[in-house]
């Protein structure tokens, strides 16, 4: 059954029910999964479940909790903590309520996937029998045919037979083929390229991660883990240079623990070759790999990251490091399903880890790890002084052992219950940790203490913790209290600004940083005034812009709204599909920026709307004079500009004719862009190849749009091979060049 055609079918009839939200989260919850934007998975999967059951729906019911556990188990890697939901959503999507639901099938992919996080090799031989199971009920046709073989060559390979992987990956293509899907192999590639590289056959992993790249899946996170194949395959044929320059940076990479375990041994291959430096920072981030799987429920994945991170600690002469990596591999082997070789790994790193300890200590100044070390030992000389304790601790916490700093200051707070210096750090470590249940536990342990002060410290904790959740109105309640006093009054107030600037709550922002300001007019520059002229900005408190920006020092002459040309910038948007695009814009004041670009044209257009965004930059690049050129992200539209976009397609018309094109549509206060590059071709109905011309035409809704395709006709009626722009023919009304238009583009295959 093709799942895609029934939400294609689904579609309509929600919106003619009036349920038009919940045909747009159906549609864009698997779109924030594929494109690893899991936040927002988070954030519509309740509501659009809500909206499902309340209609009655049980197959978007199980469509819904799918692709919430897709997000949660194939890309998040949440093992235990999904496993509840992974086995009830089997139950009920092949119980009587969902009967003939066209995703029971990938529900069992779900069950299969989280014991695979769980436990990989521990669990193959289920996760291959459930496959297995499975395929025989399917075939060729569904599309989880490719979903359900990988999780079946997956297995095969976590039991330690990556040619019998392979050849299942073979025959399975060949079913693809004789149903004429052939085209559908290219979902086999991220297995066929895992399995060559486990058999050493790098140069057919290299072709087979170039076809992936060059016809696979377009999603973010595809991308993202072709780029680390690439790295793993360039760097184990000591291509370090090409490897360093495909590594994704590791903030793209935190969000999404799927690609934890390739990255790790993409750096690992990566020190191997001396094209990666074996030092602290590499450390901290495969700790924080680690602390995320471990946090999710995952036992094998985070295990092997450990294990290779204790080799490097060891490597660079960090043997507390790595000693504290033995004590998790333990922890973590004591919940496998099967060992599956891993008591043979912990009994060599525990021979290599004595041999280190032997070794005098290293004289390395200022280094984190040193210190580690040294505060180690000093604190186990010295087990009652408090002092001693809080710097072990504070020592855990900058290198990312979170978990392990709260296990510890937890017993010192427990024997020194009057030491706020180390509650402070016990908090910090709960945060770092996101240990929401401890951390809850200690604000409320604080709070019903005698001791004033002690109350006082438990609203900041309890404040901090459910600012953190997004928990915001119970937040903002504590705050509010914590402002009544004077102690507190300003910076309770800036941390409330700031939880109410998420709520888009712009008055109370306003009003927050005013009181701040007033009760202490020397307040610090920064992220007060930042949020004070957002807020001022969608107000038109223009006066509060131009005050915080002076504070700011950046002088803005005269009174009344401030639209002015300033350098040039780009300003990501999110789509109502939940897609996100990064347009070129032109910065307008302190926080407003005009797009200049046109949009994607499959949703509402973009072009030439005002908005407002956040001044913290996302990042930037250099222009042609070296220039930066910041990436903000857009907050809300302060005003639509309300254009309608169009595609124009075909045969380039030379650059004479192009500018002719783009004076038409600027002539009816449009913008014509071109979006196609030097490699675009396109062929006649005789065969031959000429070069292309894809672009977009934007226009106001209240443009002529009759008149400007007229004008545009006008340009390319002498020239011997077509371009053609049949959406913004049907829209001026003239059927005849619409028609027209779509015979030539199928004629030329546009």
């Amino acid at each position: 059954m093709d799942i895609w055609q029934w939400v294609q079918d689904i579609d309509p009839e929600l919106r003619r029910g009036g349920q038009q939200r919940l045909a747009d989260l159906i549609r864009r919850i698997p779109s924030a999964t594929v494109d690893d934007h899991h936040d927002r998975v988070d954030a519509l999967a309740p509501e659009a479940l809500a909206l499902a059951k309340a209609s009655g729906l049980p197959w978007v019911e199980v469509f819904v909790r799918h692709w919430h556990l897709q997000s949660r188990v194939l890309h998040r890697c949440q093992g235990e903590m999904a496993l509840g939901e992974a086995v009830a959503l089997v139950d009920y999507a092949h119980g009587e309520a969902a009967r003939g639901c066209p995703q029971a099938v990938c529900t069992v992919q779900d069950l299969a996937a989280c014991y695979s996080r769980v436990d990989g090799p521990g669990w193959a031989r289920e996760r291959a029998d459930v496959s297995r199971e499975t395929l025989a009920r399917i075939d060729p046709t569904w599309p989880c045919f490719t979903c359900i073989s990988c999780e079946y060559s997956g297995a095969l390979r976590e039991q330690g037979d990556p040619q019998a992987a392979l050849e299942f990956l073979d025959a399975q293509q060949k079913q693809l083929v004789a149903a004429g899907l052939g085209r559908e192999r290219t979902s086999l590639l991220s297995e066929r390229i895992a399995c060559l590289i486990d058999l050493g056959r790098i140069d057919d992993a290299l072709a087979a991660c170039e076809d992936a790249i060059a016809n696979g899946r377009r999603e973010e996170s595809q991308r993202r883990a072709r780029q680390i194949d690439l790295v793993r395959i360039y760097a184990r044929l000591g291509r370090g240079f090409d490897a360093c320059r495909h590594l994704p940076v590791p903030e793209d990479i935190l969000p999404t623990p799927s690609h934890y375990e390739s990255y790790t041994d993409a750096l690992v291959q990566l020190v191997r070759i001396g094209a990666w430096p074996n030092d602290v920072a590499l450390g901290r981030l495969l700790q924080r790999f680690i602390a995320r799987l471990r946090l999710n429920g995952s036992h094998r994945l985070p295990f092997d990251i450990a294990a290779a991170a204790a080799d490097l600690a060891l490597g660079r002469g960090s043997p507390a490091v790595a000693a504290l990596h033995l004590a998790a591999m333990e922890r973590l082997a004591a919940r496998l399903h099967r060992p599956a070789g891993a008591s043979e790994r912990l009994a060599a790193l525990r021979l290599s880890l004595e041999t280190a300890l032997k070794q005098p200590p290293q004289d390395r100044p200022g280094d984190p790890e040193e210190r580690l070390r040294a505060c180690a030992d000093a604190s186990a000389a010295e087990p009652d002084d408090p002092a001693l304790a809080r710097s072990h601790a504070a020592a855990l916490l900058d290198l990312d052992f979170a978990r392990e700093a709260a296990d510890l200051l937890e017993r010192h707070v427990d024997a020194h219950p009057d030491d706020d210096a180390a509650v402070d750090l016990l908090e910090a470590a709960y945060r770092n940790a996101e240990d929401d249940d401890r951390h809850r536990a200690l604000g409320e342990r604080l709070l019903a203490s005698d001791d004033p002060a002690r109350q006082r410290r438990g609203r900041w904790v309890s404040a901090r913790r459910l600012t953190r959740a997004r928990e915001w109105d119970a937040a903002n309640r504590l705050l509010a209290r914590l402002a009544e006093d004077p102690a507190d009054a300003v910076h309770a107030r800036l941390i409330h600004a700031n939880n109410a600037r998420h709520q888009r709550d712009w008055p109370t922002v306003l009003r927050l940083v005013d009181e701040a300001l007033q009760l202490q007019p020397d307040l610090g520059m920064g992220t007060p005034d930042w949020n004070r002229m957002v807020a001022a900005t969608f107000l038109g408190a223009w006066d509060r812009v131009r005050h915080s920006a002076a504070r700011l020092r950046m002088l803005i002459e005269g009174d009344g709204p401030i639209d002015l040309r300033w350098e040039l910038c780009r300003i990501r948007v999110e789509h109502p599909s939940g897609k996100r695009q990064d347009l070129y814009a032109t910065r307008t004041g302190p926080v407003t920026a005009r797009l200049l670009q046109i949009s994607r044209i499959d949703q509402p257009q973009r072009l030439f709307d005002r908005v407002v965004f956040d001044p913290n930059p996302l990042g930037s690049h250099e222009d042609d004079d070296g220039q930066p050129v910041y990436l903000y992200a857009e907050i809300d539209p302060l005003h639509r500009a309300e254009y309608r976009a169009f595609t124009v397609d075909g045969a380039h018309p030379g650059d004479a004719a192009l500018t002719d094109l783009r004076r038409v549509a600027q002539a009816h206060r449009g913008s014509f862009q071109v979006q196609s590059g030097d490699r675009y071709r396109v062929t006649s109905p005789a065969g031959e190849e000429r070069p292309g011309l894809y672009a977009f035409a934007a226009f106001p809704s209240d443009a002529d749009l009759r008149a400007a395709s007229d004008a545009l006709a006008a340009v390319v009626a002498g020239l011997a091979d077509p371009l053609v722009w049949p959406d913004l023919a049907a829209a001026a009304g003239d059927d005849a060049r619409a028609e027209q238009h779509r015979e030539l583009a199928r004629a030329w295959t546009l």
